[in-house]
């Protein structure tokens, strides 16, 4: 009786075993499943984007009241962000943007020439087809250059 009871008692442990590892496993796959699934939600396109993307048409001005008219482009980079051609009229390569929403960035971005370095920021927003934001460029001998845009976009 006592070898009966010894087996039942093992089977017993086993199926609890067995049971256990099951749950574990499911409660792994789960986790990774919802893991997964929170890392493609990030890799997401932004739908803000689209609303942003094309040429304007800007009208600058500078803290002295000096007023400059050119146009830039804003396109989706590879990256899936942003990336705005002919900043502030004097970027020779494009300036990293983002888009949230109708806020609109420019992340602090560093230059570096051959006689001097700048450091590119701004921010604004997005009101339909027109794009208002500032900026500012700090130049090497720490002078700050800060401008206010008015962009509309060409359609």
């Amino acid at each position: 009786m006592k070898t009966i009871a010894f087996h039942l008692k093992n089977i017993t442990t086993s199926i609890d075993a067995h049971i256990l590892f099951r749950n574990y496993i499911s409660v792994l796959l789960f986790s990774m499943v919802t893991l997964t699934g929170c890392s493609d939600d990030d890799d997401a396109p932004n739908p803000d984007i689209a609303k942003i993307v094309g040429t304007y048409a800007v009208v600058d001005t500078d803290e002295a009241g000096e007023i400059e008219n050119y146009s830039i482009n804003i396109s989706q980079s590879k990256d899936g962000g942003l990336e705005v051609s002919n900043f502030g009229d004097i970027m020779y390569v494009p300036v990293k943007a983002s888009i949230s929403g109708s806020s609109f960035a420019v992340p602090p971005q560093t230059f570096n020439g051959k006689s001097m370095t700048i450091v590119v920021t701004g921010s604004g927003t997005l009101n339909g087809n027109t794009l208002n934001f500032d900026y500012t460029i700090e130049t090497g001998d720490d002078y700050l250059l800060e401008h206010s845009c008015v962009a509309s976009k060409n359609l």
